[in-house]
Order: structure tokens, then C-alpha cells, then sequence
């Protein structure tokens, strides 16, 4: 077993969702969406979150549509590094409570911020269905979106 077995793991695991994603009607569409960048690393404690609410705010200072997803469950706190006190994170989204659209927070610049919720380890190890949920809410946030940014835990979490 070599250091990226793992990796190719979750690949393969996830390679229907990826393709099914692909090939659906708003991927064939000319309308290419926002663009995507997410920040990650091997270690945490490394500043993906300082990094992902810098250039969120630059890019809105540029006059681009930006949102944020804090996908570092284990220690999601941009709401926080932005001043923003979120009374919702994703995981109400994925027990049913709320809809992504309306835990979605405003920061500095305009920034739109999907809160991750500190703490959260299920969010690591979604089932297929909860993961087809949070999908299907985010299928539609991108028509108002220039940019997506999103912080991911150190270890890889497939959305």
C-alpha cells in the first residue's frame, strides 16, 4: 500500500457522483458558472482560512460576486475570522431543518458565506443520500456567483 492508495480510494468511490455531475444538463450548457478554487493542505493550522477570506474579500473589492464555503468541519470558523455570528451552519441543511440558500450569511465586501459549523465530524462521512442532498442545494447558488471559494479539511472530504 503505497501513500496515495488512499487518495485513489476516494477517487473511485466518487467517480459516479463526479461523472453523473458532468454529464448533467447545467454541465453541458454553455453558461460555464462560477469559478471554483478551494484551498487545502496536508496539515492543518496552515491559514486556509485566512487565505480563502483574503482573496474572497479582494476579488470582491475587484467588484466579483464571491462566496464562501467553509468546508474544514472539523474547524470551520470564516464566519468568525469575518465577524459574521452564524445562528446556522451546513449541518442543518443536511438533517432537513433549513435550505442552503437560507443560512447563506453576508460578510465584509458583500461576501456571501456558507458556515461550516466547528465541530462537526458526521459532515466527514456523509452517506450517499445526505451527499445527493447537499448537492441538490447547491445546484442553483451559482447563477449570482463570479467566484467560489472554499476551505477543505486536511484530510480529503468529498462534497
Amino acid at each position: 500500500m503505497d501513500q496515495a492508495s488512499g487518495l485513489r480510494n476516494l477517487i473511485h468511490k466518487y467517480s459516479q457522483d463526479i461523472w453523473e455531475l458532468r454529464n448533467s444538463d447545467r454541465a453541458r450548457s454553455n453558461d460555464s458558472g462560477p469559478k471554483v478554487i478551494s484551498v487545502t493542505s496536508g496539515k492543518g493550522g496552515v491559514g486556509k482560512t485566512n487565505v480563502v477570506g483574503n482573496l474572497a474579500i479582494a476579488f470582491s473589492q475587484l467588484n466579483k460576486k464571491v462566496m464562501i464555503f467553509d468546508g474544514d468541519l472539523g474547524l470551520a470558523n470564516i464566519d468568525v475570522l469575518l465577524g459574521i455570528r452564524s445562528k446556522s451552519h451546513i449541518q442543518h441543511v443536511i438533517s432537513g431543518k433549513k435550505a442552503l440558500k437560507d443560512i447563506i450569511e453576508t460578510g465584509p465586501e458583500n461576501v456571501k458565506i456558507i458556515p461550516g459549523g466547528s465541530g462537526l465530524q458526521k459532515l466527514s462521512n456523509l452517506t450517499e443520500g445526505e451527499r445527493l442532498l447537499l448537492l441538490n442545494e447547491f445546484d442553483g447558488l451559482d447563477q449570482d456567483i463570479d467566484i467560489f471559494l472554499m476551505t477543505q479539511a486536511q484530510e480529503l472530504v468529498p462534497i
